[in-house]
């Protein structure tokens, strides 16, 4: 049996709650946890679907997923692993129900490089020694030698020239979330953000991103920022649709060649969206 408690910042449905912070959950599921009566408001067990109100605390008991359906892999060598990894779960987190606890069960020397939000889906790198590790985490730092792109699904149709590729963004903790500015002002960040539209779908539209900077929630965000939240961002929009539409759907590497990983140079690697 495993636990999670959240807080809520907004009036909301019980139920919907839960589901945006445990997706993996059907209304099915959470009705049953509830009828169990192990959903706990403001430290009461309760068994109906009740309204939310800000600063509402939830505990929920809940039976983990089997690790299978956390991951899959995607490419292995001595040095690193890729794993596509389905939304729901951190790739680090406090707690040991995370993706890396998950990993180190089959790869015990498994190393984090980097993160990618718990709600979003896709392609994340690990390194399996401290050499690839270095040269890794090195990478991800100056934002060269690995090209990661994400594809998208977002609400209405975007007009690109009147997206700024660069804004501003500052986090707000006691949120959980971030705020974004066009103008340069005090606790504000500036950050980079390249999308290129690819199709439109009727009154949603397709885009690819690319991070130049790497800010908490940056695509989520500088994106909503424009009217064009992502198709079930439930923090940054709000929808009926229960999957964020986000997945870091591919990479490709340009290592110097004297690079112990330059023979990456070689390989793509890309998945399809599972909301596609």
């Amino acid at each position: 049996m495993q636990k999670r408690e959240f807080i809520v910042f907004e009036n909301i449905e019980l139920i919907k709650a839960v589901i945006n912070e445990l997706p993996f959950l059907s209304r099915h599921n959470v009705e049953t946890i509830l009828k169990n009566k192990d959903i706990k408001l403001n430290g009461v067990r309760i068994k109906e679907n009740c309204e939310l109100h800000s600063n509402d605390k939830i505990t929920i008991f809940y039976q983990e997923k089997e690790k299978q359906e956390w991951y899959s892999l995607v490419y292995q060598d001595e040095n690193i692993l890729i794993v596509n990894k389905r939304a729901g779960i951190e790739v680090i987190s406090e707690s040991e129900r995370d993706l890396l606890n998950i990993l180190k069960k089959t790869y015990c020397n498994i190393r984090p490089v980097h993160r990618l939000d718990r709600n979003t889906e896709g392609l994340v790198i690990f390194a399996l020694n401290e050499r690839a590790e270095k040269v890794l985490i090195e990478a991800f730092k100056t934002r060269k030698s690995i090209n990661k792109e994400y594809a998208l699904l977002v609400h209405g149709r975007v007009d690109i020239t009147k997206i700024k590729r660069t804004v501003y963004l500052k986090k707000v903790d006691k949120l959980s979330k971030v705020w974004i500015s066009e103008l340069k002002t005090s606790g504000y960040e500036p950050i980079t953000t390249e999308f290129d539209i690819v199709e439109y779908r009727e009154e949603n539209t397709l885009l690819t991103a690319r991070l130049i900077t790497g800010k908490t929630h940056q695509i989520r965000a500088h994106i909503a920022y424009y009217g064009h939240p992502i198709v079930g961002d439930q923090k940054y929009g709000k929808d009926d649709e229960k999957q964020m539409h986000l997945t870091a759907n591919f990479l490709s590497f340009n290592f110097n060649k004297k690079s112990i990983l330059s023979y990456l140079n070689s390989k793509t690697f890309e998945i399809t969206p599972t909301w596609i």
